[in-house]
């Protein structure tokens, strides 16, 4: 039964990688298939052994905060053609700076493994489009920091799960 929910586990986590290899490379020549299977199985092999020593940081997610996983997504066309026009911008008419530091309210939850779990989603998949980087949360100020090189929606531009409510 073990092993077979290794392999389980292996094969999810193999799968995920190669996905996600393949999203980041957009190539589907045999050679960058090759490098991806390799890619995606050493990647599958050091989650299956983080997973196996329990060193992943004791995450867990609630299924209603997965739902919530196309959010993300659907930011990165438009943030990928405002940071293309940011680009040929600074080309045109350089800064020395762009963007700005924004912070929204982030309620703090009980300290435990889900709260864990919601923190890291929120500053994963907030960092997911290419207009905001999510610097962290902070619990004690109940807080989430984010950089826009192009200040851009309220506070769902930030915590763009809504996982600060809970």
């Amino acid at each position: 039964m073990r092993v077979r929910q290794r392999i389980i586990a292996w094969s999810v986590g193999w799968l995920f990688a190669a996905a996600l290899y393949l999203l980041l490379i957009d190539i589907t020549s045999l050679p960058e298939l090759y490098v991806g299977a390799g890619v995606a199985a050493l990647a599958a092999s050091a989650f299956e052994l983080a997973r196996e020593r329990q060193t992943v940081g004791g995450l867990s997610a609630r299924l209603r905060w997965l739902g919530r996983l196309h959010r993300p997504l659907l930011k990165v066309p438009s943030d990928v053609a405002v940071v293309c026009a940011l680009a040929l911008r600074q080309l045109v008419a350089p800064r020395q700076a762009n963007g700005a530091f924004r912070v929204v309210p982030f309620r703090r939850g009980e300290d435990d493994e889900r709260e864990t779990g919601r923190r890291a989603l929120a500053e994963w998949f907030g960092s997911f489009a290419p207009n905001t980087i999510i610097i962290g949360v902070d619990a004690e100020r109940e807080l989430i920091l984010g950089h826009q090189l192009h200040v851009t929606g309220d506070e769902e531009a930030i915590d763009v799960m809504g996982l600060g409510d809970r």
